[in-house]
């Protein structure tokens, strides 16, 4: 089902059959599951390096989880389009639930609209912003793909505190920090009422050009979900570090806890000989952090 959203939906580029873990412990321990079962597949927009990784895991506990999109854990994914109306009838078709009121795309602002944009949800409850915007960003996707471009938003407790740990602590660029603000247009989007205010903070993840928000709210009913890595719903993003061990110990001063088996590292076998020394912790809102530290590449055989 997630396959099928993210592909004839989107129009996501999917590869090949699911990967299964059967045989690679080692996985299965970085999630911190050594006895579960996975498969995992990956979508990715035409001709971008960002991808969506599906994983699907059974043989452990879980329960799915239901977050609104002012809760703080909450995720969404911000896909730009050539078409947004082609996008949403795909997605409709499929059954995805709509977010946005009026339960169509809407202008924005309502007045001179530069976006037109609708949120609905995926499968297992992540929020999905599909956005066309009057003057697009430059994209390498082909003309035939409706898919120009890809962001992510983490709904968070408090802007502030993921702002130190995301940019002072962890190193990302900050192009943006706003203060709250009070708009109709972006309320009736994201389905809140009429006093819901909002913050949001746009980073950078460096090197890779993938803008990561942090946004909160006030004037709405919020509560905090926390969930587990195996619950349909959490989110899991992977930033790759130049010392593991080092990032391990910034998120555990920030609230930080490592999920991986027995709160450590594991190496990952790749092609070639080479090893990534990885691991899975979740911050203090929910987001499960995959931080891969690559290994040098074997020296050349004489």
């Amino acid at each position: 089902k997630a396959v099928a959203y993210y592909r004839d939906g989107l129009g996501l580029e999917v590869q090949g059959p699911p990967s299964p873990a059967d045989t690679n412990p080692a996985r299965r321990a970085m999630f911190g599951l050594p006895d579960a079962q996975l498969r995992w597949q990956i979508g990715r927009p035409p001709a971008m390096r960002t991808g969506v990784e599906i994983v699907e895991i059974t043989k452990a506990a879980s329960k799915p989880l239901e977050r609104r999109v002012q809760d703080s854990g909450a995720f969404m994914l911000i896909v730009f389009v050539r078409d947004v109306d082609a996008a949403f009838a795909r997605l409709k078709k499929l059954g995805a639930p709509v977010v946005t009121k009026g339960g169509a795309p809407i202008g924005l602002p309502a007045g001179k609209p530069r976006f037109r944009v609708v949120v609905v949800k995926d499968p297992d409850g992540h929020f999905v912003e599909v956005v066309q915007a009057d003057q697009p960003p430059e994209t390498q996707a082909p003309p035939t793909a409706n898919v120009i471009g890809v962001r992510v938003r983490l709904i968070v407790e408090d802007v502030d505190k993921a702002l130190a740990l995301y940019r002072d602590a962890l190193g990302m660029k900050a192009r943006s920090v706003d203060q709250f603000k009070k708009d109709p247009d972006v309320n009736a989007m994201l389905g809140l009422g009429s006093d819901g205010q909002y913050r949001a903070a746009m980073l950078e993840v460096p090197t890779t050009g993938l803008v990561f928000e942090v946004v909160d709210f006030k004037g709405v009913d919020r509560k905090r979900v926390r969930g587990n890595i195996q619950d349909p719903g959490s989110t899991r993003i992977q930033l790759q570090v130049r010392d593991v061990d080092a990032a391990i110990d910034v998120l555990k001063r920030h609230g930080g806890s490592v999920v991986s088996t027995g709160g450590r590292t594991v190496n990952l076998q790749g092609r070639g000989g080479a090893t990534t020394k990885v691991t899975i912790v979740r911050d203090p809102d929910n987001l499960f952090l995959v931080l891969l530290q690559a290994s040098p590449s074997p020296a050349p055989a004489n």
